[in-house]
Parts: C-alpha cells; sequence; structure tokens
C-alpha cells in the first residue's frame, strides 16, 4: 500500500486555488504572487514567516496564504475504496492594517481576498478527484471569521497570533474523505 499524505493533498489544492484566482486577487492587490501555502505544527509557520520577513526576496511572498495546522486525525480502516477521513484545521490569512475597524476589514480583505480564497479552496477540494465528496455543500466543517486574528482574551483577540496584522478565516473540523482509487 502507498500512504497518501494529506498534507500533499492540500498543498496541491491550494495551487489550484492561486491558478485560478491570481488575476483576479492581482487586480485587488498588484503585491499578490500567489496565495501561499505552509503547513505544520503553528509555532513553525510563525518562525517560518518571521525567516521570510529577513529575506528582500520573500518578505512581501506570505500573504495571501492558507496554513494547515498540524497534528491532525486520520482515521483508518472505514470503507472500501477510502483511504482514511482526516479531520483538518487550517486558516486562510491575508495582512491587514491593525486601525481598521470591521466594516473597512470586510470590504479591503475579507470579500475581495479572503471569502473568494475560502469558496475556490472548497471548489478545488470537490473538483480534485482525491477527496469523496459530492459537491462543496457537503464539504463539513466550522468557519469563523476571524477579524484582527490574535489570542483570545475575555473581549476578543488580544495580541497577535502570527507576528503581523492579520485578518483570518478560520476552518475548523473540515472532514475529508482521502479517495483511494483517485490517489
Amino acid at each position: 500500500m502507498i500512504p497518501v499524505y494529506v498534507v500533499e493533498l492540500i498543498e496541491d489544492v491550494v495551487a489550484k486555488v492561486s491558478t485560478a484566482l491570481l488575476a483576479q486577487l492581482q487586480v485587488i492587490d498588484p503585491a499578490i504572487t500567489a496565495v501561499h501555502y505552509q503547513h505544520g505544527h503553528p509555532k513553525e509557520i510563525i518562525e517560518t514567516l518571521m525567516q521570510k520577513d529577513k529575506s528582500e526576496t520573500y518578505q512581501f511572498r506570505k500573504y495571501p496564504l492558507i496554513a494547515l495546522f498540524q497534528d491532525f486525525p486520520e482515521a483508518h480502516n472505514l470503507q472500501i475504496g477510502i483511504d482514511n477521513e482526516a479531520t483538518l484545521h487550517l486558516v486562510i490569512v491575508n495582512s491587514t492594517r491593525p486601525d481598521y475597524k470591521a466594516g473597512e476589514r470586510y470590504v479591503k480583505n475579507f470579500k475581495p481576498i479572503l471569502y473568494p480564497i475560502y469558496l475556490e479552496f472548497l471548489k478545488q477540494i470537490s473538483l480534485s478527484g482525491k477527496f469523496l465528496n459530492y459537491g462543496i455543500h457537503t464539504l463539513g466543517h466550522t468557519k469563523i471569521d476571524r477579524l484582527y486574528w490574535g489570542r483570545e482574551g475575555l473581549y476578543g483577540s488580544e495580541g497577535n497570533v502570527f507576528n503581523d496584522w492579520l485578518d483570518c478565516m478560520e476552518i475548523r473540523d473540515l472532514k475529508l474523505k482521502i479517495n483511494l482509487i483517485n490517489c
């Protein structure tokens, strides 16, 4: 049996999201070079982004970003034709300004950048053939819009989770059945 690497399947999906949306995103922000992808422990992802800040080449090639947080469970032996069911935790993030109010965040970040990436991400999962589903409306998950993504406190976000000012769409409990036939 050949192992299936969920992190690589998601990387392929993100590459297709980037290809599908890049021209549209560059109309909004010409500095966008791609929809970027990283996976790993959140601390590792933060460290990698900090390293990019030190590089003239990569400091502006970080966002928008889809980050897949590890570790995630993979349930095996569910049914014939299914390699496993992975339950994923991801974020879609884009840089923002700390002085934006909620309305500005939706106008400048969520509506033109984050939502199109989110919807295209679900669409590309559905189209890939690598996952067993019946369309984007059957991909069960919880989505949270995080305006100024920080550590959760009593009154919302307190401080940054990452080192940059970010708006975020957090996707929790995305359950994907890996289609063994197409992997």
